[in-house]
């Protein structure tokens, strides 16, 4: 498997987290699947490979080769057809609103064909993909699709993207009282914001923030009790932090925590995340 993700050019700094590509070639036998976490983001993501399969009430269905994937509130399940090719944009919480006119409130835990929204753009970046020679062709190409789109009018609502940095730079232990105060929208007016230019509530995206930091904690220890784990991530008591990490992965910590996710890492990787693996 190959994984690697290149930092955002500093111009773009303020609304992509990472780009990156993973290719694997084809195993053995049925793949098993992979679960897909929130991780407060959403993604551009181009297949170069062969399609993966996501789970849909109860079967699994044909993703499409371009997809833009929502903001995810539950865990999805992927599984991969084949031989594995796929690069993606990863945006910071509000990021993809600056390049992309989407209904982001519809789109949330869904991944959707992206031709529904701009059919165009989504064959010639497919094609675009495709035709290049390296990985590194590949990262290049998508990077320049932002620089191309950045140049043109956006509704991106600069204080939302603002009130997105000051939570997840407080890994979600943020004040309502603060934040409406620092942004000057009143409550209301800041949850309607957000689910037009982000997808999910200020709360919702807090709640992921305190999620994703379990999962950082986690990775760096194995000594990591619950109690310590719900106290570290701003959780009033163990049970709050169970009920939380249950609906976000569909499972409790312990079993999450004994379970094989390395491809699920590699798919919701944090803004810093571990060194790219190639074997």
């Amino acid at each position: 498997m190959h994984y690697k993700t290149l930092p955002p050019p500093a111009h773009l700094e303020p609304f992509v987290d990472c780009i990156w590509v993973l290719a694997a070639a084809k195993g053995d036998g049925d793949p098993e699947p992979e679960i897909v976490l929130p991780d407060g983001k959403t993604e551009l993501v181009v297949h170069f490979g062969d399609a993966f399969l996501k789970l849909e009430g109860g079967s699994y269905q044909r993703q499409a080769r371009v997809l833009m994937s929502g903001q995810l509130t539950q865990r999805i399940m992927l599984k991969p057809t084949g031989e594995i090719g796929v690069v993606s944009i990863r945006f910071k919480a509000a990021g993809a609103a600056r390049f992309f006119d989407v209904p982001y409130e519809e789109i949330v835990d869904r991944v959707v064909d992206f031709a529904q929204f701009e059919p165009a753009f989504s064959a010639a970046i497919h094609e675009r993909i495709a035709c290049a020679r390296s990985h590194d062709e590949r990262l290049a190409a998508m990077i320049a699709v932002l620089e191309e789109r950045l140049t043109q009018e956006s509704k991106e609502d600069i204080f939302v993207r603002q009130a997105c940095q000051y939570i997840v730079r407080a890994e979600g232990e943020y004040s309502v009282q603060h934040l409406v105060k620092l942004i000057g929208f009143s409550e209301r007016q800041l949850e309607r914001k957000f689910k037009r230019q982000v997808g999910i509530t200020p709360k919702i995206l807090s709640r992921i923030m305190r999620f994703q930091k379990f999962l950082a904690m986690a990775k760096q220890t194995n000594t990591l009790t619950l109690a310590d784990a719900a106290t570290a991530c701003g959780y009033y008591d163990q049970s709050h932090f169970i009920r939380d990490f249950t609906k976000f992965s569909g499972m409790s910590p312990v079993r999450y925590l004994s379970s094989n996710h390395v491809m699920s890492d590699h798919l919701t990787s944090p803004t810093n995340p571990p060194p790219p693996s190639t074997k």
